[in-house]
């Protein structure tokens, strides 16, 4: 199983002139489709992914349109993955965030990021690659034991 953090996820829909590892990413959730991998995150992903999709369309990099269509490709995978049991989303509740606080000043990284980072710790035993292309939280989920990957990379 892999650990899937928002900005992993995200490049699947964004522009492959603009990011780096977007036919990585779009081939590990092909794989998930397939029933091929399990992916595992939290329900953060969700709010974050969107928000990072308006984003892009305050820095102009798509329209409004191009905006309501991501949104609704990005749910239908998210549902039908978690459908398929191939998408395991754990919640995230007032008592995760008080465990994630220790990950915050440890490691100084957002409450986003210890929210990752806390949801694979706890999932250590099934989490063979903890994947994500921010360098901070790499770098925190590599002091923490994790086996980390970044699709930029590759």
């Amino acid at each position: 199983m892999k650990y899937t953090d928002t900005s992993a996820f995200v490049k699947r829909y964004g522009n492959e002139e603009n990011e780096k590892g977007i036919i990585t990413v779009s081939e590990l959730i092909e794989a998930a489709r397939n029933g091929e991998e399990t992916l595992l995150s939290n329900f953060l992903i969700i709010g974050e992914s969107i928000s990072t999709f308006d984003k892009w369309v305050r820095q102009k990099a798509i329209s409004q349109n191009e905006l309501d269509r991501l949104i609704k490709k990005f749910l239908a995978d998210i549902s039908e993955l978690h459908e398929k049991g191939t998408l395991i989303l754990e919640p995230v509740s007032s008592s995760t965030i008080l465990f994630c606080l220790e990950l915050i000043t440890k490691h100084h990284i957002s409450l986003n990021d210890a929210l990752h980072l806390y949801t694979a710790l706890t999932n250590r035993e099934m989490v063979e690659l903890f994947v994500c292309s921010d360098e901070n939280l790499l770098n925190a989920a590599k002091a923490e034991g994790l086996n980390v990957f970044n699709p930029e990379e590759f």
